[in-house]
């Protein structure tokens, strides 16, 4: 079983990241282990309207269920 998903990537390689329990704590972190995954492209291109992570890329991530 697999499943597509969406990341923001900024130039110098940060992720755009969000804690899950407290909306005013994002940003932009170093670390691929620390982005947010985005479960739609319409998702990732919402928040990519935001000036300051408009000069982000949407990355497609594939998550496979490993038994």
């Amino acid at each position: 079983m697999k499943r597509i998903m969406y990341v923001l990537q900024n130039e110098d390689g940060s992720f755009y990241w969000k804690n899950e329990n407290t909306s005013s704590s994002h940003g932009l972190k170093d670390g691929f282990e620390n982005a947010y995954l985005f479960k739609t492209k319409k998702g990732a291109e919402q928040r990519k309207k935001i000036p300051c992570y408009s000069k982000c890329t949407i990355k497609e991530v594939e998550l496979k269920l490993v038994e």
